[in-house]
């Protein structure tokens, strides 16, 4: 591979996090020509170390992906690498030795503790990418974002007060901000009578109120959980400017469900079939609100009202949950991935159509 397509540590903002579940690199390749042709600051390559488990892949794989994909579209503008989520010593080296240029280190164990022992842990993965990357060689991020309630400023000021008084060069840190940032649906303030309100006015004055916080210390902040967050992008456009970095990942598995769906309705029952059966188990590491009992009678629909109910903002939330999280199981079942693969690539034309705009409507705000 020439060292042109290869990831690099990325300095210039905004960022755009493109995680790609998919073994099949079809969607890599459709996120590396939208990176060309808007110019953006993308990671090519972003996966954590729970969807490496659940797909079954390794880093080093979903860096060879996003390296051939670059490579096909011609895209020499840097592109990044993230290893994402990481929990532990292992997952950081694995991260490092596979090529990954920017780290997200995952503390939701230690914040629940005193923050001596998140200072440590921070610390320890620090000095352990520093020693396998080099300190210039990598960018650095600190996960927020898993915890029951919003990041308290304070927290956040005296956190890198201690940081920066060790020498730890922390590039973003990712908060929990107000409201709900659940998987494959729009960002929502709270529920009543089981309806999700979509205020946004603690959320506005949360994000200024870091904002200052960031400038003033000098770091960026990391919007996890971005996918299909529409509500929002005005607001981070606006208040961030181009100071961010905003992840997305697994609504790019859903409009390929939709290509399986338009095409191949018999397949999409019996993906969805197994989605439901391992439902349960697939939800216990995400925070969702889905209600399987809102979903209606699949089978007794045509393939152009399920294609409707894929929809995002406008279709069935709770199918698009139960779907979403249920990836690993599909993706690693050698019948379902085999033949939804051959779907998709029989209808490349159309896929790349679907992905493509998908793609584009999480850009547009920020262009």
């Amino acid at each position: 591979m020439e060292k042109k397509y290869l990831p690099s540590v990325l300095t210039n903002y905004p960022i755009f996090g493109l995680g790609y579940r998919s073994y099949w690199k079809l969607g890599n390749i459709v996120q590396a020509e939208v990176s060309k042709e808007y110019s953006l600051n993308v990671m090519l390559a972003q996966q954590s170390a729970r969807e490496i488990e659940r797909t079954k892949r390794s880093f080093k794989e979903v860096i060879e992906s996003a390296s051939e994909s670059a490579q096909k579209v011609g895209l020499t503008r840097p592109w990044g690498s993230d290893g994402d989520h990481l929990r532990n010593e292992k997952e950081v080296t694995i991260a490092a030795e596979s090529g990954c240029t920017h780290f997200t280190y995952d503390l939701s164990d230690a914040l629940n503790k005193n923050k001596k022992d998140l200072i440590d842990k921070i610390k320890l993965f620090y000095d352990l990418t520093c020693q396998l990357r080099g300190k210039e060689n990598f960018t650095s991020e600190i996960s927020l974002d898993e915890t029951e309630s919003i990041t308290d400023l304070k927290y956040v000021s005296d956190l890198m007060d201690e940081l920066k008084n060790k020498r730890i060069e922390i590039t973003e840190i990712a908060p929990h901000f107000p409201g709900y940032f659940e998987k494959a649906i729009d960002y929502y303030y709270k529920t009543e009578n089981n309806k999700r309100i979509k205020d946004l006015k603690d959320f506005t004055n949360y994000l200024e109120e870091i904002t200052k916080l960031s400038r003033r210390y000098g770091f960026k902040i990391s919007v996890h959980s971005g996918s299909d967050k529409f509500s929002i992008y005005p607001i981070i456009a606006k208040v961030l400017k181009k100071d961010f970095h905003l992840k997305t990942a697994g609504t790019w598995y859903l409009e390929e469900l939709k290509i399986v769906a338009k095409y191949d309705l018999d397949l999409f029952n019996e993906i969805y079939k197994v989605s439901y059966e391992n439902y349960n188990m697939a939800k216990a590491t995400y925070h969702i609100t889905c209600n399987t009992g809102n979903i209606p009678d699949i089978h007794n629909t045509d393939s152009q009202t399920m294609v409707s109910l894929l929809e995002s903002n406008a279709g069935n939330d709770d199918l698009r949950q139960l779907l979403h999280v249920t990836y690993g199981t599909i993706l690693t079942s050698p019948d379902l991935s085999k033949r939804m693969e051959s779907v998709l690539k029989v209808n490349i034309t159309d896929y790349n159509k679907v992905l493509k705009a998908h793609i584009v409507r999480h850009v547009t705000d920020f262009l």
